[in-house]
């Protein structure tokens, strides 16, 4: 033992000599630095009060001290606001918590979970939602006679307006536009009598959870339909190329009576969907136009005008566009088996510019689907899971 302290000094001596900094050792008590450092995130659900009548709200959850067994009071901080501050530290940086509001603590909140990414560095911060309790049912609505500047004609607008809307005052929606609005949500309007019903596949969506809340928006065609959904004229057909101005029509005159008239909220991605040529024109509409980054192409007409949607439109496009997310489905059966080769053939052309499927492009085949309303109503709910899933709370 001897010989060894006098080694150990001996060689503290020439480290002292040689100018080596020591640094005293630090106590095993002494905490982390990722559990002294914390952080706050309030959580606050807007809901009118006059819809409570003198009731109150609570939240459960997963995390942060709250369990989905029983609910936390939450502070009416101010008219038509409800909110909690709950804190966190850096070892739950980065974590998602799910949570959901209540009334009385008894009353669930209908939809998916609300949910968010906990921030990576400690802060204070703030998630605002905006619960609804008591409807399960959206519905749909007319807008008549709208006048067209652009095609020089008029015609009707059809919209669907989610569960929460006539409940949570509050609340703004994500817009999808869709063409041919007389065959979405009434059989008495539609082709053959045979409508999507739009309206059914959304509400069961929305209240498993598997899909946000969406304000729909159905553009009626018109006699001069083969023209205004396609962008080129097909000379073997002997008709199309008012594509464009009927995307003008929907950008300049549709979304800005819609607007004007419902809460929508333009500044979060706009959606376009269709079906046959109105699948065309959607597809062409997500490659030209930065207005729509959620779109929906069913048993798309690609066929047309010698397939130049794959063989022009795609060869001069750019690189994927990182804002957008692209659905391509058909069937595989009746007359030429509704155009599966070549919906297939654009889906890898989407992959060769750089689209991931599942991620930002879906591509879909309907066993034995044909190309018709019956098919396109039936499998309705895939494009709406795969185009608009519940989305994260921001965090601000």
């Amino acid at each position: 033992m001897a010989a060894t302290m006098g080694l150990f000094s001996l060689l503290l001596l020439l480290a002292i000599a040689a100018g080596v900094p020591l640094h005293p050792l630090k106590s095993s008590n002494t905490k982390s630095k990722v559990h002294e450092e914390a952080g706050s995130i309030t959580l606050r659900f807007r809901y009118p009060d006059e819809q409570l009548q003198g009731r109150s709200l609570y939240v459960r959850g997963d995390a942060l001290g709250l369990s989905w067994e029983s609910g936390v009071a939450l502070t009416h901080t101010t008219t038509d606001t409800w909110s909690i501050t709950l804190s966190f530290d850096a070892s739950q940086a980065g974590a998602r918590v799910e949570f959901k509001a209540l009334v009385d603590d008894n009353t669930w909140q209908i939809g998916a979970n609300n949910f968010l990414t906990l921030p990576t560095r400690a802060t204070s911060v703030l998630a605002t939602a905006y619960p609804w309790f008591f409807t399960n049912r959206g519905s749909y609505h007319y807008i008549r006679n709208v006048f067209s500047p652009q095609l020089r004609n008029v015609r009707d607008l059809v919209f669907y307006v989610p569960p929460s809307f006539f409940e949570n005052t509050l609340k703004t929606y994500k817009v999808l536009v869709m063409h041919d609005g007389q065959n979405l949500f009434n059989e008495s309007t539609s082709f053959a009598g045979v409508a999507w019903r739009c309206q059914d596949t959304v509400d069961e969506l929305v209240n498993e959870g598997t899909m946000e809340e969406i304000v729909i928006v159905g553009v009626d065609n018109t006699p001069d339909r083969t023209n205004e959904l396609t962008y080129s004229r097909d000379e073997s057909v002997g008709a199309g190329g008012k594509g464009d101005l009927y995307l003008d029509f929907i950008e300049q005159t549709v979304l800005k009576k819609i607007q004007s008239e419902l809460r929508v909220n333009l500044t979060q991605p706009i959606g376009i969907l269709g079906s046959s040529l109105g699948g065309l024109i959607s597809c062409y509409a997500g490659y030209t136009r930065a207005s729509f980054s959620r779109i929906g192409c069913m048993s798309s007409s690609f066929w047309w005008n010698n397939e130049d949607f794959n063989n022009g439109v795609l060869v001069n496009a750019s690189a994927a566009r990182p804002d957008a997310r692209f659905y391509l489905d058909s069937g595989n059966a009746g007359p030429d088996n509704d155009d599966v080769v070549q919906t297939h053939t654009v889906e890898q052309h989407f992959v060769r510019l750089g689209y991931h499927l599942d991620d930002n492009l879906f591509y879909y085949v309907d066993q034995g689907g044909q190309h018709s309303e019956v098919y396109w109503g039936r499998r309705f709910h895939v494009p709406m899971a795969a185009l608009y899933p519940p989305a994260p709370l921001p965090v601000q």
